[in-house]
């Protein structure tokens, strides 16, 4: 009876020691497989491989706390993402002006008024500023002058301090076509113009 016992013991024991050879093996291999979807770094690889290897079970749940929280296609996902919204944002019409977004059929930017965009002449569709002529009819457009387009796209305060630059610059011409001031008479005090012209001495002439 007692050997009876003793051969179901070792057989007991043979089977757990399988198991856990078994189970030790897969867990290696498990974290081998694993951490290379994580990381290309060959030193994080063969430490957490040797993790486990060393401390079996205890290894595996400190590498499940240690492992990086991605793995490399999410990462790949998650970059690709971020790039796909940088350049939705990138495509956003802004204002040449302020920089602020604005949308597609805005004629004037509501922030600065800042024209974007005219009406064409004959079908009245919105066009691009430098367009010279409609893609919709065909029509050319009438081009604008640089003087109307560069006031048009100023800011108010830049649009002030032009029209002072303009009104300083009026004033210093209107100073500089001014007449000069005329000779000052040689007069002697009390005398007037009129008489300095002597007037002709009729009381020699024959009386008639």
């Amino acid at each position: 009876m007692e050997q009876v016992i003793a051969q179901a013991a070792h057989l007991l024991l043979a089977l757990a020691g399988a198991y856990y050879l078994a189970l030790w093996f897969a867990l290696v291999v498990w974290t081998f497989q694993d951490i290379q979807t994580r990381t290309r770094s060959v030193i994080a690889q063969i430490f957490a491989t040797l993790l486990v290897v060393l401390f079996s079970v205890p290894g595996a749940l400190l590498y499940l706390l240690m492992r990086p929280r991605e793995t490399l296609d999410e990462q790949f996902e998650r970059a690709l993402e971020e790039e796909y919204l940088a350049q939705d944002l990138e495509t956003v019409d802004r204002c040449p002006a302020c920089r602020r977004p604005v949308q597609d059929d805005f004629q004037f930017c509501p922030f600065c008024r800042t024209p974007l965009k005219q009406l064409c002449i004959s079908c009245g569709r919105l066009l691009r500023l430098d367009w010279p002529s409609c893609p919709y009819c065909g029509a050319v457009q009438p081009a604008e002058e640089p003087d109307v387009t560069v006031r048009e796209r100023r800011t108010p305060l830049e649009a002030v301090q032009r029209v002072l630059e303009r009104t300083v610059s009026l004033r210093e011409r209107r100073s500089e076509s001014s007449f000069p001031e005329g000779p000052q008479s040689t007069l002697p005090p009390g005398w007037s113009r009129r008489e300095e012209t002597a007037e002709p001495d009729t009381s020699e002439l024959p009386r008639a």
